[in-house]
């Protein structure tokens, strides 16, 4: 019985390291496979992309669709800007995102001065990326690209608003193909834009002064965009979401806070589909 159970447990253990030692060299081959490099966004003046967007509020579940038109607008010494419908109002967030400041690219990333609003009405400030990567072809999985922190103040409604934030992006890997709208596009990279905010104020009541969370720190903004070799943006799935905290809220309301221009909570997701291209690269 013993000789058996003792022949048993070597064939699991050989088994299991065998396993082991199996995968680590496929993930090491995926890995070196899928270290892209080339083209990912086109960047020559006129070139243009169509998208299809579909925004869905997850409280009302209305859905809107609407249509994108990004365009590389102008070149000059430091990058090149988009526009989107011809100067006017992007449907798609990731759209939106593209067409605020410069983009310029190599051929492993492509990096971007550019300015994110806070997804959070009643609160007027954006956010300034400088040089910040979009994604990186020859990054791991996971890999934080670029980080911006910092906190803000501002004044609504005579009480002092204090704003930390959090942004990232983040690699999230390649794909040797994707389909979208029923087009398969070849060698595609992924990466991921976050923030994260928390807010806070100061309350002054009954002699005592003390400082509260109107939003306890959560991500507020994720983004997953797609980008395919000699295409460009292929795919971008925006959610918006955040919910401030309740206990501060009737706090503010007793204090005659009017809560009427924050809305208390909010989930949206903006998704964007390209349905066309023409490019000269």
């Amino acid at each position: 019985m013993k000789i058996i159970k003792y022949f048993t447990l070597s064939i699991v253990s050989f088994a299991f390291l065998f396993s082991c030692s199996s995968d680590d060299v496929t993930s090491s081959e995926t890995q070196q496979q899928l270290m892209f490099s080339g083209n990912f966004f086109p960047l020559t003046i006129a070139d243009s992309w169509n998208y299809d967007v579909v925004n869905t509020d997850n409280t009302t579940n209305e859905v809107t669709t609407s249509e994108d038109v990004l365009m590389v607008e102008s070149e000059s010494a430091t990058g090149y800007t988009l526009s989107a419908n011809q100067g006017g109002i992007a449907n798609g967030v990731m759209s939106g995102i593209l067409t605020t400041g410069e983009l310029t690219r190599t051929n492993t990333t492509l990096a971007a001065n550019l300015n994110i609003s806070l997804p959070l009405d009643g609160f007027d400030f954006d956010i300034e990326l400088e040089n910040a990567l979009l994604y990186n072809t020859q990054a791991s999985n996971g890999e934080e690209l670029s980080l911006n922190t910092g906190v803000v103040t501002q004044d609504f409604e005579g009480y002092p608003i204090s704003i930390n934030y959090t942004l990232k992006s983040e690699q999230l890997g390649n794909l040797t193909s994707l389909e979208v709208e029923g087009a398969t596009y070849n060698n595609v990279t992924s990466a991921n834009i976050s923030l994260e905010l928390s807010v806070s104020t100061t309350v002054s009541a009954f002699g005592f002064t003390q400082t509260v969370s109107i939003l306890d720190a959560q991500d507020v903004l994720s983004i997953d965009s797609f980008y395919a070799e000699n295409v460009g943006l292929i795919k971008a799935e925006a959610d918006t979401s955040y919910a401030l905290n309740p206990v501060t809220l009737g706090l503010l309301q007793q204090a005659g806070f009017d809560l009427s221009l924050l809305p208390t909570s909010m989930s949206v997701q903006n998704t964007q589909f390209l349905t066309s291209y023409n490019i000269t690269e």
